[in-house]
């Protein structure tokens, strides 16, 4: 029954990626490893050797949703799903349970198909940015590249994130490229798909305002006049971002973090001490103890969200992996900023950059462990690859030298 329903979900799903394949032949590669990649691992940590990233989180989802499938039955999703809450990715689970059978490998098959959808949305953005030559080489990377295919081949709530920011990026570097202010509506929507997985990915749409915001006041050579209607339009924009941030402040509950309403540096402290455990834990002796406190630690938390761990941080051999992980960001970082002339003349590049910088920040101060860091940042910081997708290429660097 188990391989049934897996094989018939392949089947289902991946027919909008051959008719993609059909007319976007270079997406054939990116796409086949990508599958490749994740069915095998999702296969060696079903029946083989397990991973250790599909324990811990990955068997609360399975055990909560069984509970709900059992109690709620195939037509009770709503009884148990709640946007505000950490578990919609259960109740997804629970409702094929409950429909079908008891089968965990098809929920990896479904994290497999959507990792892929997530691969291709990037490939795609990149292509509108830099063309099909670019493109391929990102999407081969994002293919393989180790976490994003570990995470979509377990239980893991990441890789619907992935896929929700993933396409948010794609729709608004269509917008960008001046398709229509519908590509922006379906990027905001999708940015909030990922966020109902995990609230903190709300900020991307925040990120997208503040970003749209800068842009009028970047345009160059501006006459007063125009520099009027660009402060104008920066000042209208910031007015949106404050009263959504007001709307937010007022309703809005983040997973961990509880009603931002009540939020405090005490909260926020309490959170960073009780991540800082373990054998991956960083920053341990850092305290939180004042506002002045959380402005000073901001960009040490940020560096070390974004590209640890560092080799004093190694203390065992699995730590070898992160530490790779975090040189490869090391590296992209580098390149956005020593070509930054180059690749931010596109208007979506600069944006993406904004919306990544703005999670990163979010999500290190609610992480002091690399390996939950790891993790997090597997989820967005990717889209980077969007920015310097030419610099893989020694041409390009030594034309924008």
């Amino acid at each position: 029954m188990d391989h049934l329903v897996s094989i018939f979900l392949v089947l289902a799903a991946g027919l909008p990626v051959v008719f993609l394949l059909a007319k976007s032949r270079w997406l054939l590669w990116p796409v086949l490893l990508a599958f490749l990649s994740r069915i095998a691992t999702a296969i060696l940590h079903r029946y083989i050797v397990p991973l250790p990233q599909g324990s811990a989180d990955a068997l609360a989802f399975d055990r909560v949703a069984v509970d709900w499938a059992t109690q709620y039955g195939c037509t009770g999703f709503f009884e148990h799903y709640n946007s505000s809450a950490s578990y919609v990715y259960s109740s997804i689970i629970a409702t094929i349970y409950a429909c079908v059978d008891y089968v965990p490998f098809s929920v990896q098959v479904i994290n497999v198909l959507m990792g892929i959808y997530g691969v291709i949305f990037l490939a795609l953005a990149t292509k509108e940015v830099w063309g099909e030559h670019y493109a391929k080489r990102v999407g081969v990377i994002l293919a393989l590249f180790p976490f994003l295919v570990i995470f979509s081949s377990v239980g893991l709530r990441e890789t619907f994130i992935f896929l929700g920011f993933s396409s948010g990026i794609y729709f608004l570097v269509l917008f960008h490229g001046d398709r229509g202010g519908r590509f922006l509506a379906l990027s905001i929507l999708m940015f909030q798909f990922s966020a109902l997985f995990h609230g903190a990915m709300a900020l991307a749409t925040s990120a997208l305002f503040l970003g749209l915001s800068l842009k009028p006041l970047l345009r160059p050579n501006k006459t007063k006049q125009q520099f009027g209607f660009a402060l104008i339009a920066f000042l209208t924009m910031m007015a949106l971002v404050v009263l959504g941030a007001i709307y937010a402040y007022t309703n809005l509950s983040l997973h961990k973090l509880g009603s931002l309403e009540q939020l405090d540096v005490d909260q926020i402290a309490d959170i960073a001490a009780s991540r800082s455990r373990g054998s991956a834990a960083y920053l341990s002796g850092f305290q939180i103890n004042s506002f002045t406190d959380f402005v000073i630690q901001s960009p040490i938390r940020l560096l070390y969200f974004l590209f640890s761990p560092f080799p004093w941080n190694i203390s065992h051999p699995l730590h070898v992996m992160g530490f790779f992980d975090g040189v490869f960001y090391i590296f992209i970082f580098y390149w956005c900023f020593k070509y930054r002339r180059k690749v931010f003349e596109h208007p979506a590049t600069l944006q993406v950059l904004i919306i990544v910088l703005v999670l990163a920040f979010a999500f290190s101060f609610g992480t002091s462990n690399f390996g939950t860091a790891t993790r997090h940042r597997a989820k967005f910081a990717l889209a980077v690859l969007v920015i310097v997708a030419p610099c893989f290429y020694s041409s390009f660097r030594k034309r924008a030298n």
